[in-house]
């Protein structure tokens, strides 16, 4: 699938803290994720950690990515398949427009944000994501 714009989005059945390393299970409206957004020759992964509105972001050498949905489905099955509740699969050539609308054909908020340097995600309807804590890895 090739196309201007593409993000994954995968909902978690956790919610979590990595400033506390804490888990606790998902409410309807409260869980982590786990999403891959692609636009303009880059690709970023990107973590939320729902407990405390903390986000982990990682660019992706996008001219060694072949296939973005391969490698996000077998990244997040490999890494989270014991927590994955759901995926879903969004292309646009229209932007990040094109996502909004992809988002709500499958009954999703329309609610992306957007990084200085690029990378865009899906965050719920009045959640303030933001980087506080830096992964160790």
């Amino acid at each position: 699938m090739s196309a201007s714009h593409q993000l994954i989005l995968f909902e978690l059945s956790i919610q979590s803290s990595y400033l506390n390393n804490t888990e606790a299970p998902a409410t309807e409206d409260v869980f982590d994720t786990i999403q891959f957004f692609a636009a303009d020759g880059k690709a970023w992964r990107i973590k939320t950690f729902a407990t405390d509105q903390d986000v982990h972001i990682w660019e992706l050498g996008a001219e060694a990515i072949d296939d973005l949905v391969e490698l996000a489905v077998s990244h997040t099955e490999a890494n989270y398949g014991d927590v994955l509740e759901a995926g879903y699969v969004m292309a646009s050539e229209t932007g990040l427009d094109g996502l909004r609308a992809e988002l709500d054909a499958r009954e999703l908020p329309v609610n992306l944000k957007e990084t200085p340097f690029g990378a865009v995600f899906w965050t719920p309807p009045g959640s303030q994501y933001r980087t506080q804590s830096r992964p160790t890895e």
